[in-house]
C-alpha cells in the first residue's frame, strides 16, 4: 500500500476546507440559538402579562358574580310579584268580560 505525500495534502486540505465549512455552521447555529433564546425571553414575558391580565379579569368576573346573586333575590321577587298581579289583572279583565263581575 503506497501513500502519496500528494495525496495526504489533498486529503488536509479537503479536512481544512470542512472544518472551515462546519466553524461557519456553529456560528450561524450559535447566531440562531442567541435568537431563539431572544424568542423565548420575549415569549416568557407575555406569558407572565397574559397571567396577570387573567387573573385580574377572573377577579372581575368573581364579583361580578357576587354582585349578581346579590341581587338575584330582590329581582326575583320582583319579577314574581309582577307576574301575579298581571295574571289577577287580567283574570279580573277576563271575569269582567264574561260577566261575571258587575
Amino acid at each position: 500500500m503506497e501513500v502519496h505525500m500528494s495525496d495526504v495534502e489533498e486529503k488536509v486540505d479537503q479536512l481544512q476546507a470542512d472544518m472551515g465549512v462546519l466553524k461557519t455552521d456553529v456560528a450561524v447555529l450559535k447566531t440562531d440559538v442567541a435568537v431563539l433564546k431572544t424568542d423565548v425571553a420575549v415569549l416568557k414575558t407575555d406569558v407572565r402579562d397574559l397571567k396577570r391580565e387573567i387573573t385580574e379579569n377572573a377577579r372581575e368576573v368573581r364579583q361580578d358574580l357576587k354582585d349578581v346573586r346579590r341581587h338575584q333575590e330582590r329581582d326575583f321577587r320582583l319579577l314574581f310579584g309582577t307576574l301575579i298581579a298581571a295574571t289577577l289583572g287580567l283574570a279580573g279583565l277576563m271575569a269582567k268580560g264574561f260577566g261575571w263581575l258587575h
